[in-house]
């Protein structure tokens, strides 16, 4: 190998790793740092939570009821009725008694976690269907149409 910029591609077996590799500004990497740079990322990519549980982490039963307001409220916004729509989402928290710092951080918590949200979305839908049986055409229309629409965009 060439020792200008040129980047060792490393395969793990049985001894085909080399001694000393190369890296990539040209110079060489012995095993101790190799080691421990992969130590590193396996301790990085080991980690149980991409963002840790909230202290205040709103029930996903609240959360479903949040969204379905939302929805509605933004359905609302969009028909063209003249609502504010920043002083209609303070409503709607102040009608959960919760703070949209403490909404965020559940929504943010719970996206990473793709089942959970997708029972929370499904649970939204049913109550925004529950409470206009129109917008059931409208969702499986869009869904026929679109079939991959994965559930936060529903």
């Amino acid at each position: 190998m060439n020792k200008k910029g040129q980047i060792a591609i490393l395969t793990f077996g049985a001894n085909i790793l080399p001694k000393n590799l190369l890296c990539l500004g040209g110079g060489k990497l012995n095993m101790k740092h190799f080691i421990f740079s992969l130590l590193i990322i396996f301790n990085v990519l080991s980690c149980s939570e991409a963002i840790e549980k909230p202290k205040d982490l709103l029930p996903e039963d609240q959360m479903s009821q949040v969204i379905a307001d939302f929805a509605i409220n933004e359905q609302s916004y969009t028909m063209g009725n003249s609502i504010n729509s920043e002083n209609a989402t303070r409503f709607i928290l102040k009608k959960y008694k919760i703070k949209g710092e403490n909404f965020t951080k559940s929504y943010e918590y719970y996206m990473t976690k793709p089942d959970v949200i997708a029972e929370i979305l499904d649970e939204a839908q049913k109550i925004v269907v529950a409470k206009d049986p129109k917008a059931e055409a409208f969702i499986n229309k869009k869904l026929k149409e679109n079939p991959r629409v994965p559930p936060q965009a529903r």
